[in-house]
């Protein structure tokens, strides 16, 4: 399976843009108030930072999968285990992205819906798409979605310029401070885009120079979405309101009536939002059983990939009957230790690895 940069600039760019929209918005408000529109700058410039640092040990490595570069620089033990890492902050991301979903079409669509129901037809339909297609199907869907999500998202946040208010924002650093737009800079860039997918997906590129352009550029296009969004979601509600709303992007589409013509455009927001959590969801199954895969030595990577459905399943129907898991997001182990251990200390660690090695090989030549 080989895929081009246009399709993974779409599939980078969709799955960021989702998880932009669904956790980072409210917890910076939280935290950072009216300046949260800062956090969310300088938590989109932290993860450029860090995907420039992934896309460096891909480059690194650029012929070799995750597993097998990280048991080639670390030793099969070292490698085997840290993998272990990546393996579960993807599924806990997959099933946080199903929770999220299901939630919100709970909320806004289907109000008597047994989730069960909802979380079966959902992962049943991603389930078919990876075992029918792999990352080739879900690169053809990205490139057909994308398109439409992207326009959608970045056309409604100026549709509401009627009730835009931009003192709502005033006074910008006075009443936060430092300490808070750092905590939520701190907290919520974690939740804005996954930067570690690019360590299993590169492997998938056509040309790995076109292909780290590709994936900038989508995590830019997405990044800089996220802050205007912010900005508006600030300049229509303020603050408070915004801190309080379960999905904030979401509430922006009921404001938006135009002549009473242009309105309830809402329902387009759900379709579209569906669609790019499925691509979301998509590439998470898929990246967990590919590499789990290579990891156990188990060819039939299909097969895995019913199963981490069927495990993530359980995991949603547990987690919505316990709340205490559902707001796990804001637990400082998970923000302060796995997010940094696994986006900051291992890119940085295998980067250093391959840079000696290189040096090495350069040194014997001459």
């Amino acid at each position: 399976m080989k895929i081009a940069s246009y399709p993974l600039f779409w599939m980078i760019c969709i799955s960021s843009v989702i998880m932009i929209s669904y956790v980072p918005i409210k917890l910076a408000a939280e935290v950072s108030f009216q300046d949260c529109w800062i956090s969310m700058l300088l938590g989109g410039m932290l993860m450029m930072a860090i995907t420039w640092l992934i896309l460096r040990v891909c480059m690194q490595n650029q012929d070799k999968s995750l597993v097998q570069f990280m048991k080639d620089l670390l030793g099969t033990l070292l490698g085997k285990i840290l993998i272990l890492f990546y393996f579960l902050l993807w599924f806990w991301q997959m099933s946080m992205i199903t929770s999220g979903t299901i939630e919100f079409q709970n909320l806004v669509l289907m109000h008597n819906t047994p989730s069960i129901v909802l979380v079966l037809c959902m992962l049943t339909i991603t389930t078919y798409a990876v075992f029918r297609g792999g990352l080739t199907a879900i690169s053809r869907c990205a490139e057909v979605i994308g398109p439409f999500l992207i326009l959608f998202c970045y056309a409604h946040l100026f549709l509401n310029f009627k009730y835009i208010e931009m003192k709502r924002i005033l006074p910008i650093y006075a009443d936060s401070g430092w300490l808070h737009i750092l905590k939520g800079t701190f907290i919520a860039c974690n939740y804005m885009i996954d930067p570690s997918i690019i360590l299993m997906l590169f492997f998938f590129a056509e040309n790995k120079r076109t292909a780290s352009r590709a994936i900038l550029l989508g995590s830019a296009v997405a990044l800089l979405w996220g802050v205007i969004a912010t900005l508006v979601i600030l300049f229509v509600t303020g603050p408070s309101m915004t801190a309080e709303l379960i999905h904030p992007v979401y509430y922006l589409t009921k404001f938006v009536t135009i002549l009473n013509f242009i309105q309830n455009i809402d329902a387009f927001y759900i379709t579209f939002w569906v669609f790019g959590c499925f691509i979301k969801l998509s590439l998470y199954l898929f990246i967990i059983s590919y590499g789990i895969s290579e990891w156990t030595g188990f060819k039939n990577w299909k097969l895995i990939a019913c199963l981490t459905a069927c495990l993530c399943m359980a995991s949603v129907v547990y987690s919505s009957h316990h709340i205490r898991i559902s707001h796990i997001a804001k637990n400082m182990y998970l923000i302060g230790l796995l997010y940094p251990f696994v986006y900051i200390v291992i890119p940085l660690l295998l980067w250093m690895a391959g840079g000696i090695r290189q040096y090495r090989k350069s040194s014997r030549t001459h």
